[in-house]
């Protein structure tokens, strides 16, 4: 193949050749490829919607899930920005990974086809899995084969364990493949053809691949390079003036610069947002490339165990390590006409594990990414066993080798975990979204940052990764920062049971039970007081949460602080609705609840309560709507005896004033019963908080009081 601008290269493009009558024989060979290929296909397609409706995000469930609770809540919140909501990290909730286009694409497939987020996923994945293979054909036939020949190392590809499974996966790996591809194939043929229609379908391509994953267009960028480098060799050999090499600059240049300009400015753009979080900082191009990718490390590319377990990799995505040397070695080695295309494309096919040995060498999903440059190598290595003068009756037994040896490998592992169905998740996961608050936050520590228990319970999380559980000053920031949030739970996990310092300060901060309210067999779960009793009601009356056990026992009191207890913003907003501006401090003796008065939410504020409410500045009115229940004086037998009303000013060195005293004796006095309405006039001072309170006029027995309403304003 002669590059662009050559003398010796006047003709049109290598796939543009004459055609001319094959033999009978080549004829018969390209149809059993055809057929092969069909075949391929159809059996792809069969294994790849294998249980399509299972909500089990089973295959690297901790960066499929990553994936699928960026898309719930960016479709819940219907937020189609750069600043997407992450809920994994606490806040600020938008920590940008990659470029969401596959997200959004799964939002828009999801509501267009009233499809759930999982399926609707699978379906674009698949969907751009297929897109890439009309490119990597284009491609091949740059490479000087015939439209049939070409099918084979397609073949290969279909039957690929790694393209068989993480090709239906909540993964963008696909997405970014399809582009990578179609870049490599509109650069190649904007360099020889130089027509501005490639130009642009490459430098789009290439931008799109580059902003979603820029490690796997990395992998795609060598080869254009390479061939770039190549064509403007051709264009110096020989001398023919600058023009020529102007050209083919020009037009490298022209599909390279748009992709490669994108790349560097998300990176750039997602990095100053990265390193100013407390927690997520760690995904930071430089914390990437120098810990988790392995880029700089000069050992890693040496070291036995990652290339044992890169080993692992390979037969887990592809095949036994063995078969795939034999097939590459033995193919250079026996099929000269192909062998520097056999071991160009393996080489590509390495580059990137030598790149990023970390990474490759302990995630098989990133081998789809560059394993297409295998199969295109084991494809050059089955054409020359069908051209070679092997008898006819071994030819094809040879070439049904690899395939039978890439579907035994795919039957042996991910179709072990695709034939399970399950809807995801464990009975923790369904009692967390079932029985805490639709938009409330979990905490969780014991579990890194792996996504699982936030996405199936559907709810934005606090992840505290492994080793901060012990960083005060982290914790400090991460609770605080969460004050406007409705913290519902916090979850311990495995090991992390036993930090009872962790679930001390986390109660503290957010009025959660000191003790586990439910369990499982690797989790503890600590529930919001507030609705505490709420959720061991639930589980005591049905519980159909597998494997969950109820630890908080009915009718069991939670121990009372005998000091008032701090109440975040977040937290006091939707518990206490009737009350404006919201609580900053509470304490309520016979805890905290609320119940149903002529058709209104009332707060319980039995004696004793105290609410302390910052008050406004330039307040000027307190309204406060009262009352005991008619229970507790129609009774027959003994009825209350009254209950005191009273609202203090408080300081901030802590001395208060009366501002309003009132006994409420409906028993005694006939105008005390029903609801009361208390209007009063205030005049605030400086810092000053006011603290409403009940308490008993003697004794507490039927002591029924309720807030209906209070505001300060």
């Amino acid at each position: 193949m002669n590059p662009p601008d050559s003398p010796a290269a006047p003709a049109p493009p290598l796939s543009r050749a004459e055609p001319r009558a094959a033999p009978p024989a080549q004829r018969r060979t390209h149809l059993a490829l055809a057929i092969l290929f069909g075949v391929a296909l159809l059996l792809h397609f069969r294994l790849a919607i294998l249980n399509w409706d299972s909500g089990f995000l089973v295959g690297h469930e901790f960066r499929q899930t990553h994936t699928a609770i960026i898309t719930f809540y960016l479709d819940k919140e219907n937020r189609f920005s750069l600043h997407y909501t992450t809920p994994l990290f606490g806040k600020p909730w938008s920590v940008p990974l990659e470029f969401p286009l596959y997200e959004w694409s799964v939002v828009l497939v999801s509501r267009a086809l009233h499809l759930p987020h999982f399926e609707a996923a699978r379906g674009v994945s698949l969907a751009c899995f297929y897109l890439a293979l009309p490119a990597v054909y284009l491609l091949l036939g740059s490479l000087g084969l015939a439209g049939p020949r070409r099918l084979l190392a397609l073949t290969l590809t279909l039957v690929c364990p790694v393209y068989i499974f993480y090709s239906r996966t909540f993964l963008m790996e696909s997405m970014v493949l399809m582009f990578s591809i179609w870049f490599l194939a509109a650069f190649v043929r904007a360099l020889r053809e130089r027509r501005a229609g490639w130009l642009v379908l490459g430098a789009l391509a290439g931008a799109a691949a580059g902003l979603i994953k820029s490690t796997v267009f990395f992998a795609w960028l060598l080869p254009a390079a390479l061939y770039g480098a190549w064509c403007l060799w051709g264009s110096l050999r020989p001398w023919t003036g600058w023009k020529p090499v102007a050209r083919t600059i020009a037009w490298g240049l022209g599909v390279a610069v748009v992709p490669c300009a994108a790349t560097t400015w998300w990176v750039k753009y997602t990095d100053a947002i990265k390193i100013h979080h407390p927690s997520a900082h760690i995904f930071s191009s430089r914390e990437l490339t120098e810990g988790s990718f392995g880029l700089y490390s000069l050992a890693a590319r040496f070291a036995p165990a990652v290339w044992k377990q890169m080993m692992v990799c390979w037969q887990v995505a592809i095949m036994w390590p063995w078969l795939i040397a034999v097939l590459v070695l033995g193919g250079a080695v026996c099929f000269r006409r192909y062998r520097w295309h056999i071991l160009g494309a393996a080489g590509l096919f390495m580059f990137p594990q030598v790149l990023f040995p970390y990474a490759y060498g302990g995630q098989d999903y990133y081998f789809y990414s560059c394993t297409v440059f295998l199969t295109v190598a084991f494809g050059y290595v089955l054409l020359g066993v069908l051209e070679s003068r092997l008898p006819a009756w071994l030819r094809w037994p040879i070439v049904v080798v690899p395939l039978a040896a890439m579907l035994a490998c795919y039957r042996g592992y991910y179709y072990q975990g695709q034939i399970v169905w399950s809807n995801g998740g464990w009975g923790l996961t369904d009692a967390l979204r079932v029985l805490t608050p639709a938009d409330s936050v979990i905490v969780v520590s014991g579990a890194d940052w792996a996504p699982m228990i936030p996405y199936y319970a559907q709810r934005k999380a606090l992840m505290i990764r492994n080793g901060l559980q012990y960083d005060p000053k982290y914790l400090a920031r991460a609770f605080s920062d969460l004050d406007d949030e409705n913290v519902s739970a916090l979850v311990m996990v495995n090991d992390e049971r036993t930090d009872r310092a962790l679930v001390e300060r986390a109660a503290n901060h957010f009025n959660l039970d000191p003790a586990p309210t439910f369990s499982c067999q690797f989790a503890d779960v600590y529930v919001n007081l507030f609705f505490r009793d709420q959720v061991v009601m639930a589980l005591t009356k049905n519980n159909n949460f597998n494997q969950v056990r109820l630890e908080a026992k009915p009718g069991q009191a939670v121990a009372i602080a005998e000091e008032a207890r701090a109440v975040t913003p977040g937290i006091a907003g939707p518990m206490f609705p009737m009350i404006s501006p919201v609580p900053s401090r509470i304490h309520f003796a016979f805890g905290y609840s609320c119940y149903q008065v002529d058709g209104a939410t009332v707060l319980s504020i039995h004696p004793d309560s105290d609410i302390w409410v910052p008050a406004p500045a330039g307040a000027t009115r307190i309204r406060w709507d009262i009352g005991i229940l008619a229970g507790a004086y129609e009774r027959a037998g003994p009825v209350t005896n009254g209950v005191e009303f009273i609202i203090e000013g408080e300081a901030p060195d802590g001395t208060r004033r009366l501002i309003f005293h009132r006994l409420l004796d409906p028993a005694g006095n006939p105008s005390d019963r029903g609801p009361q309405h208390i209007d009063l006039p205030y005049r605030g001072r400086p810092g000053e908080a006011l603290v409403f309170e009940t308490r008993p006029n003697g004794a507490y027995s039927f002591d029924w009081a309720y807030l209906r309403r209070l505001e300060v304003k």
